[in-house]
């Protein structure tokens, strides 16, 4: 008898104690449900107007030479506009005539300048008004590009759903983490549902990208806010899907991100 009971009251705190771990797990599962909502974009508006910028004075140039070294790596202003055009090349399979496209991190127009004769609508954002600035005056010839500055993670002139094409080369590396997730939100907000978003992350794997992330860890004195952050493929893949995407990755040096709205 006594057997028996002990039998029993050990059975009873095994049922107990898996209900408690199941309504932990539930607990957990709803919770993290929450935090994978989106975060709205008033919210998101707000926290902006709160925040000064950390990364705008990085992009501050005082010339379109300095430009083109902190953008591209050179003063060279033909190897600007191969690159620009090369880029350009990549870009063409999605979008026509009839596009509106969003160059996120536009600069002074590396990549728009060839991208605007050949779409209807072209949003050319940046952080820094500096940049803007050399960007209109580069192209002025191009009547149908917008110039749009980016407030921290938002981007409140662009309307929601209406791009067909969002791109960016190797600029989320230059925001932290948590910041570059939330502005994948936003590319998300502002493409159209059969959009497609076309972005670049240098890959932690590479050689080239692990020596400049040595180089970091090295002279902390370049650890500046605007600093590039490196991903591996895995990390890109899991942050692209958790904001909201349909991703292809390809590339070896470079992560190519191809993604659609889910």
């Amino acid at each position: 008898m006594e057997r028996g009971t002990k039998s029993a009251l050990e059975e009873l705190k095994r049922l107990a104690t898996k209900a408690h771990a199941d309504e932990l797990v539930g607990r957990l599962r709803r919770a993290a449900q929450v935090l994978r909502e989106p975060v709205p974009f008033e919210d998101k508006l707000q926290q902006a107007d709160r925040r000064s910028s950390l990364y705008e004075p990085t992009w501050a140039a005082q010339d379109e030479t300095e430009a083109k070294l902190l953008i591209y790596n050179t003063d060279s202003e033909q190897s600007f506009l191969d690159g620009g055009k090369a880029d350009a090349v990549r870009l063409s399979p999605y979008f026509d005539s009839g596009s509106t496209v969003l160059d996120f991190g536009c600069g002074i127009g590396r990549v728009a300048r060839f991208v605007a004769p050949e779409c209807e609508r072209l949003f050319a954002v940046d952080i820094s008004e500096r940049m803007l600035e050399f960007a209109s005056e580069r192209m002025a010839e191009h009547h149908n590009v917008t110039y749009v500055r980016s407030h921290d993670v938002v981007i409140p002139e662009v309307p929601s759903a209406s791009v067909d094409l969002v791109y960016s080369f190797l600029v989320l590396q230059h925001v932290e983490r948590e910041d570059a997730f939330l502005l994948l939100e936003e590319l998300r907000r502002v493409l159209r549902k059969d959009g497609t978003l076309f972005v670049t992350f240098p890959n932690l794997l590479a050689d080239e990208y692990l020596d400049a992330f040595l180089n970091y860890v090295r002279h902390p004195e370049t650890r500046l806010p605007g600093r590039a952050r490196f991903y591996t493929p895995q990390e890109v893949t899991r942050m692209v899907e958790a904001a909201g995407f349909e991703a292809e990755l390809q590339g070896d040096v470079e992560i190519l991100v191809v993604a659609r709205p889910r």
